[in-house]
């Protein structure tokens, strides 16, 4: 009517409603706004090439690059299946369970100390294992091969066993000591290579010890060798070194001798 006014007498009162077009109903719908005055927006937003996010807090969609100065963490809850991962470029530490990885480079796994490996459920080929291996169970049995480990060395120090000694008038010839801590059979054989008379006939007496410094007799008998004779010398009781002595006779003669073990 005349005279009366169009807005509001206060402007802090005066209110205006926005119509606009549903894109989808084709309807015409009031625009709202949120109760801090903030217009709500619903549905796809789409961002020109080279426009930046500075802060996103969740990612719902795909994600193919991510470029920032902050790396991006993933984490995968424990049902997640990596197996659709087409390419991971660079990976510096996976800290959590890898069950298959396809890659041309092959990878390489370092397992701590302290690690418990029983847990590892398949392993196809292994060449070598450098480390104690405790249980193994598989259906296919595992090939070990075992050989014995053989000494043969001379009993009086040469490079090459069985090498002429001298045993001189009534003397004293020892020879080298054995440590046959680890050994499961040993012994020694002698040959008195003497071809004149028994005057080359020879004694011998096998000693023991505990440190390779205090020897004492082996409680076995002393063992003659007469000229060009053989014998096998063995040990009735055990410590950790042994050795035995020689002693010539009524003439001088030679003797080849060597130590021969097994474990």
């Amino acid at each position: 009517m005349p005279g009366m006014p169009i807005f509001q007498d206060s402007p802090s009162q005066l209110k205006g409603q926005i119509y606009v077009l549903n894109s989808v109903s084709k309807d015409i719908v009031p625009l709202q706004v949120d109760n801090t005055g903030n217009l709500a927006v619903n549905g796809t937003v789409g961002l020109a090439s080279g426009s930046n996010i500075d802060t996103l807090s969740t990612i719902t969609n795909d994600v193919k690059i991510v470029n920032g100065s902050t790396p991006l963490t993933v984490d995968f809850a424990e049902s997640v299946d990596i197996d659709t991962i087409s390419t991971v470029t660079t990976l510096d530490t996976i800290t959590n369970d890898v069950k298959i990885i396809n890659g041309s480079t092959p990878l390489t796994v370092g397992i701590a100390e302290s690690i418990d490996v029983d847990t590892v459920s398949t392993v196809t080929t292994l060449d070598t294992i450098t480390n104690d291996v405790k249980i193994i169970n598989g259906s296919t049995p595992l090939a070990v091969e075992n050989k014995l480990v053989f000494t043969n060395v001379d009993s009086f120090g040469a490079g090459t066993p069985l090498t002429e000694t001298a045993v001189g008038l009534g003397a004293t010839v020892t020879a080298d000591s054995q440590d046959v801590s680890q050994e499961s059979s040993y012994n020694w054989f002698i040959k008195n290579t003497g071809t004149d008379s028994e005057d080359q006939n020879i004694t011998l007496k096998v000693e023991i010890s505990p440190d390779g410094t205090n020897w004492l007799e082996d409680t076995g008998t002393t063992i003659s060798v007469p000229y060009n004779t053989s014998k096998v010398i063995t040990v009735t009781n055990f410590l950790q070194y042994a050795r035995f002595t020689i002693t010539g006779g009524a003439a001088a003669t030679t003797v080849i001798s060597c130590f021969q073990a097994q474990h």
